[in-house]
């Protein structure tokens, strides 16, 4: 039988909500939840995560993104404001999840201005979100653009694939035009480099075999879920980061940096690669450096 992450993978969330049915770990139950997500049943999800409270908080970071989303999707944004006051106060908090508080007020708060406001948006105050200099306020509109006629605003999206402050941003704006298939010669300043592109003809993120080997080597090499689930947050940022660029390390590589930086945002951080089965390979110095710089990058995040 498959594992339960290969039937996500493989979109067979009824066969993982019956063979999770009557299990009560915290592992199976994150992915009950994840499968009933994934047919939008958000109710019966968020019933697993009433039901199963105590179970699901030996993996704090996961159940508080996880909670939140929910009740933001199914617009309870006072509730989700107030399950956040209780995970905040409970005893023990990670670095990771310390990270997870401090942001999720503003996630819930511009969700809950994108349900109220999201169809009263004209485009000239579009435009001048665009222009803002709050992070918040350029992701909210190209939220709603992503729902309209993008190329009526590809004027304003070109000048932030360029000057936008945020490496971040110009991913987003890059990948809705790669999913809208525009076909436009554009320029994205990437790390200090001036790219040219052309979004019709670019593989979108997410695919292809080194991020494919890294995802699937958390699962086979880390055995902490923990460390996996948060390594695989932490990479798929890295991905949105660079993007378009190409990885340029080898799986291997990013395996052993990822392991160390998933430790250190789970506050068990230490440099020993020992149990990773390809260790011998590695140059820890090397491994440091490449830690290093990819930290700087999900910092500027």
């Amino acid at each position: 039988m498959d594992s339960l992450k290969s039937l996500l993978d493989k979109k067979q969330y009824d066969l993982v909500l019956k063979l999770t049915e009557t299990s009560t770990t915290s592992n199976d139950l994150f992915y009950r939840i994840s499968a009933f997500i994934f047919l939008g049943k958000y109710e019966d999800a968020l019933y697993v995560i009433q039901d199963h409270q105590e179970a699901l908080e030996s993996n704090l970071a996961a159940l508080i993104n996880a909670h939140i989303n929910l009740l933001c999707v199914l617009g309870r944004f006072e509730q989700a404001y107030t399950v956040l006051d209780y995970y905040a106060n409970l005893p023990y908090q990670s670095q990771v999840v310390e990270e997870i508080l401090r942001k999720m007020p503003k996630i819930i708060e511009a969700e809950e201005k994108k349900q109220n406001t999201f169809k009263f948006y004209s485009d000239e105050e579009l435009e001048e979100m665009l222009k803002s200099e709050k992070f918040e306020d350029v992701l909210l509109a190209l939220d709603v653009i992503k729902n309209r006629d993008v190329l009526a605003f590809l004027p304003f999206l070109k000048d932030l694939l360029v000057y936008s402050k945020k490496e971040s941003i110009k991913s987003y704006i890059l990948m809705m035009l790669v999913k809208k298939e525009v076909d436009r010669d554009l320029v994205i300043s990437k790390n200090g480099q001036l790219l040219n592109v052309n979004p019709k003809k670019l593989k979108p993120p997410f695919i292809g075999e080194i991020f494919d080997g890294v995802v699937k080597g958390f699962d086979r090499e880390y055995k902490d879920s923990t460390l996996s689930q948060i390594a695989t947050q932490l990479f798929s940022q890295y991905s949105i980061y660079i993007y378009p660029e190409e990885y340029k390390y080898s799986i291997n590589e990013y395996l052993a940096v990822f392991y160390l930086l998933s430790k250190d945002y789970a506050s068990s951080g230490s440099e020993d690669l020992s149990l990773l089965s390809f260790a011998d390979e590695l140059d820890l110095d090397e491994i440091k450096q490449i830690k290093e710089e990819i930290d700087k990058m999900l910092e500027e995040f």
